[in-house]
């Protein structure tokens, strides 16, 4: 990754942000909102929903932010569709940051096609940069591992907002191995839509319509009083992880299904639970995300 200064240019920070975010379960929304907390000018952030025919302009603002989950060190075809859409006659400045439950480099080749494409339709890229945050699928994260992992992600967002307000940029080294493996990985896409319609409640539901409300890719009706999913899923998990019953089933994903929010804020003030995990307690990949935000400070 090549740091540098942007020729003394910054942007405006006496204008207006709006950060586009996509968000399954919200995790990625939640880093959105630290930013928004970090940055020394107004800050809305618009959540990508594709039951939304409009959105606000970028032109509107000084400095834009595209914040995403990274599925199989991608980002969503929903994001993609998306920033097809952003246009800027302006040439403004743009972050991109993106969140998943490991820290491995893999994940930054998840941006190499949207940045491709917003630098096309006339953004600059300043930067990225990537968040652990707590897995909703696979298993479920310990309080313990919560805990050190929003501990981290609070601090490096403020380090990742000077840089944008230093107009410091980042050239993004193109790693051919990386790319080519984030392309194969591409097959989740026909697979989500498979899996879609693999979906069901089961006779646990209670017919309360919170996950056909909820889907951002307007994929699940009620349809006498149950939902149905069709074949426009992302896998997102939004339904599963939110079902105040735990009546949907994934498919054949369901023995990774992970129901319930991660309480953030209550397990952020309980003092009986450790600040952080020793680094040596972590796995390899986690371990060596960490020590880079050990002591770094831009």
């Amino acid at each position: 990754m090549d740091t540098r200064k942007c020729n003394g240019e910054n942007a405006d920070m006496d204008g207006k942000c709006i950060i586009y975010v996509f968000s399954g379960t919200g995790n990625t929304l939640t880093v959105a909102r630290e930013y928004r907390t970090a940055l020394s000018i107004e800050t809305e952030i618009y959540e990508i929903d594709e039951t939304s025919e409009s959105f606000p302009s970028p032109d509107d603002y000084n400095l834009v932010g595209i914040g995403y989950p990274v599925h199989a060190f991608n980002a969503p075809p929903a994001v993609r569709r998306f920033c097809r859409k952003l246009r800027t006659n302006t040439s403004g400045p743009l972050f991109i940051f993106h969140t998943g439950g490991e820290g491995l480099p893999f994940n930054d080749s998840s941006s190499f096609a949207i940045s491709g494409i917003l630098r096309r339709n006339g953004f600059r890229i300043l930067s990225e940069q990537h968040y652990v945050m707590p897995y909703n699928m696979i298993f479920r994260h310990s309080n313990e591992m919560v805990k050190h992992m929003v501990t981290y992600m609070r601090r490096i967002v403020p380090l990742h907002v000077s840089k944008i307000e230093n107009g410091i940029t980042e050239k993004m080294k193109m790693m051919p191995v990386r790319h080519i493996i984030s392309v194969i990985l591409r097959i989740e896409w026909i697979y989500a839509r498979v899996q879609g319609k693999a979906m069901k409640a089961n006779s646990s539901c209670i017919s309360c319509g919170l996950c056909a409300r909820i889907c951002p890719m307007g994929n699940i009706n009620m349809v006498n009083d149950k939902p149905q999913f069709g074949t426009n899923c992302t896998l997102c998990v939004r339904c599963s992880f939110s079902c105040p019953v735990n009546a949907i089933s994934i498919g054949l994903l369901n023995g990774w299904k992970v129901n319930g929010e991660y309480e953030i804020e209550k397990i952020m003030n309980d003092d009986s639970i450790p600040t952080e995990i020793p680094l040596e307690k972590l796995s390899l990949p986690y371990r060596c995300y960490y020590k880079k935000y050990q002591n770094k400070t831009y």
